[in-house]
């Protein structure tokens, strides 16, 4: 506190699944105590993060982990997720690794990587991670496409994005950076989360920050909406290398 001029705040990462949710919540209130400001609880179990702040004397923000995009809609769907929750999720899992010449020759296919002479960059959006200005909207009934705006908007969320320090490189943390602060703003409301690993930054790193979540976290589904039913077809952009 004398360090930082005002009182440290933190958000606890529950790891354990062998602690009864009480003893979470009295851990929360002996920190509270001592003057640490107890911001948030993480955890990837949703049903541990409802049943602790049962036990808490004062609300505590529930912050809840998933490893992609896909994982939260699927989420939303099982009617884990409630009005104005707390959202993290994996940044990686709203990349898009574009092929290199020589991967996209084994497929048969040509995607070069240098177009007019300039070298274009390894990764893309995803369309699905775009703010809705970004898509055009027809009055069709007959198909659609849903984007993660489309969810917040629907459950009131807060969203921000986390990645995998040690295995991100710089050109997809620089990508997820910008595109949150200057283009997705109102949909990432949290921003991205980054703390670097032993003083360890993303120099000399390979990697989109997923890592070994992209074995676990489900795809994105653009035929899913959320429970309101909108009217429209929406058509996403391709995915592109740069944005306004």
């Amino acid at each position: 506190k004398d360090i930082l001029c005002t009182p440290l705040k933190v958000v606890l990462d529950l790891k354990s699944r062998r602690i009864p949710p009480y003893v979470w919540a009295r851990l929360v209130s002996n920190l509270r105590s001592r003057g640490l400001e107890v911001d948030g609880l993480g955890s990837f179990d949703i049903k541990e993060l409802r049943s602790i702040e049962e036990f808490c004397y004062t609300p505590v923000t529930k912050v809840m982990f998933f490893h992609s995009a896909g994982d939260l809609q699927a989420a939303c769907h099982a009617n884990e997720i409630h009005h104005g929750d707390t959202i993290f999720l994996n940044g990686g899992s709203l990349l898009w690794e574009k092929r290199s010449f020589f991967e996209a020759s084994d497929i048969g296919g040509c995607c070069a990587q240098v177009r007019d002479g300039v070298m274009l960059p390894k990764y893309a959006l995803q369309p699905f991670a775009y703010p809705l200005k970004y898509f055009d909207i027809a009055p069709l009934d007959t198909c659609k496409s849903t984007t993660l705006e489309h969810y917040k908007n629907h459950y009131s969320l807060n969203i921000g994005l986390y990645v995998q320090e040690f295995s991100i490189c710089e050109e997809a943390l620089e990508l997820l950076t910008k595109f949150v602060n200057s283009t997705a703003q109102n949909v990432y409301n949290l921003g991205v989360a980054f703390g670097g690993l032993n003083a360890v930054t993303t120099k000399g790193l390979e990697g989109d920050g997923y890592w070994n979540q992209r074995l676990l976290g489900k795809n994105w589904d653009e035929t899913m909406c959320p429970t309101d039913v909108f009217q429209g077809c929406f058509v996403p952009l391709k995915p592109v290398f740069g944005f306004v």
